[in-house]
């Protein structure tokens, strides 16, 4: 199967990526986080093609996850900045970036640590939590289908052993 696109796909992970799941997208946002607003800035951190940067950032803006705004310094140059909804991606990166310091770790140590302002320590990191908000494990969690779950997403919830058993008979 190809990836054209994960529009018509009834689930969180391919609506998240239709998104942000190109990979200058995550790059973008990451320096967006970092505090830049302009398409130069952009450009010459990343060294994307100018074409390709155009693009991403049309989308992002268009999907709301990015705001453009004419820059109040230079009436010429447009500032893009992170709606509440492209805030929210935060934990991802966060995640993302623990993920590679633990599994593609470069030799010199962290490339990036995340320092709580007010208290100059690193932060936690990110973790699936219970409601009284001790840890889980994945073990620990059962995942159904909710109201908005389709035929596939139903298939996908079904334990293991039930797949297995479905596959057979077929």
């Amino acid at each position: 199967m190809t990836k054209g696109s994960f529009a018509e796909m009834n689930c969180p992970i391919a609506q998240t990526l239709e998104q942000v799941g190109q990979w200058w997208m995550l790059l973008i946002l990451r320096n967006a986080f970092c505090g830049m607003t302009r398409f130069e800035e952009f450009q010459r951190h990343l060294g994307i093609g100018t074409n390709i940067l155009s693009q991403r950032l049309r989308q992002l803006t268009d999907d709301g996850i990015l705001t453009r705004t004419v820059a109040p310094d230079d009436g010429r140059s447009f500032d893009y900045r992170l709606t509440e909804k492209g805030l929210s991606l935060y934990p991802l990166l966060v995640a993302m970036t623990e993920w590679g310091e633990r599994w593609v770790p470069n030799s010199s140590g962290a490339r990036i640590q995340f320092i709580e302002r007010r208290t100059g320590r690193a932060i936690a990191g990110v973790s699936v939590r219970s409601a009284d908000d001790s840890p889980l494990r994945p073990d620990e969690i059962d995942v159904r289908p909710g109201p908005g779950a389709d035929d596939k997403t139903h298939e996908l919830m079904q334990p293991a052993e039930t797949r297995a058993a479905i596959s057979t008979k077929m």
